[in-house]
């Protein structure tokens, strides 16, 4: 079946070079499913945090290049192959910036927040559900926690856990807008926890500012998980895609607190990327969309 319009991945941004930091972090603080604040309120506080986040973002970037860019890309020519249309990769604060058009819009999230969909469902009406809702996403993650559980040392096997790592979220702003984000990770703990052999934690990364946001932390929980493991998979559960949030403060930040706690080995399973299943999941939702 050849699709006669064209479809687009869609992820919410990344920084390329210096230059981009400041529209990047402004577009994400202007959105108001991130920053419900009203205007011209919500303009003034946006550009004042983008000056505070400016120095930390331009830090992360000269320590590990966003990856984002590149896996869309290969993500896009690999889908275009299977569904014989066109296939972009676009993004909503960065650019290139997502255009209207397409006869499906596929949000590169594993599951629903109104931070992440918000701003999409307003604009589009042909958007794809979360991943999460699909079985095959549910297989391509048990595999690959597999495949990293089997490459653990046989002397660590018994001691070893797993860390769900979900991107954040304020708990005021989740509580205020009834969002869903939290509860259905829950579920997929609780899923992989009778389908896995392994313990199996959830915790979350990526705090900003002084608020609360959901706990635990990923970092209090490696220090927890240190005292009873001594091996440890890492997996980005809120990740498709590779970016800074998995190649710097997983691979990096992460990893150093792992063995600095004790932990005596350290893996993170790899984000879906361009995985051939991964992309062949993509055609399906692509197919029932554009019809």
């Amino acid at each position: 079946m050849i699709l006669k319009k064209f479809v687009v991945l869609l992820n919410l941004g990344g920084v390329k070079k210096p230059s981009d930091i400041p529209v990047f972090l402004f577009n994400m603080f202007n959105d108001k499913t991130i920053l419900p604040v009203k205007q011209p309120f919500r303009i003034f506080l946006s550009f004042f945090i983008t000056l505070l986040r400016a120095k930390g973002t331009y830090s992360i970037l000269k320590n590990a290049k966003s990856p984002v860019f590149d896996v869309g890309l290969k993500q896009a020519e690999k889908l275009q192959d299977v569904l014989k249309t066109d296939v972009k990769s676009q993004f909503v604060y960065s650019k290139p910036f997502v255009k209207k058009g397409a006869c499906a819009y596929i949000p590169l999230h594993s599951f629903y927040s109104h931070t992440t969909y918000g701003n999409i469902l307003r604009r589009f009406s042909n958007v794809t559900p979360p991943f999460c809702i699909f079985a095959e996403f549910f297989d391509i993650m048990e595999y690959k926690i597999k495949e990293a559980l089997d490459k653990v040392p046989d002397e660590l096997r018994q001691e070893t856990s797993v860390l769900l790592s979900a991107h954040s979220l304020p708990v005021n702003l989740a509580e205020k807008t009834k969002d869903p984000y939290k509860n259905d990770l829950e579920v997929f703990a609780k899923y992989f926890k009778k389908r896995l052999a392994t313990p199996l934690f959830l915790s979350f990364q990526s705090k900003l500012g002084p608020v609360k946001w959901f706990e635990p932390s990923t970092e209090d929980m490696i220090k927890t998980l240190s005292r009873q493991y001594r091996a440890l998979i890492l997996v980005p559960v809120s990740f498709v895609n590779d970016n800074t949030e998995t190649v710097y403060e997983q691979d990096i930040v992460y990893k150093e607190l792992a063995y600095e706690y004790s932990f005596e080995y350290f893996a993170r399973v790899n984000c879906l990327n361009d995985d051939d299943n991964f992309v062949e999941l993509l055609s399906e939702i692509a197919h029932k969309r554009c019809k």
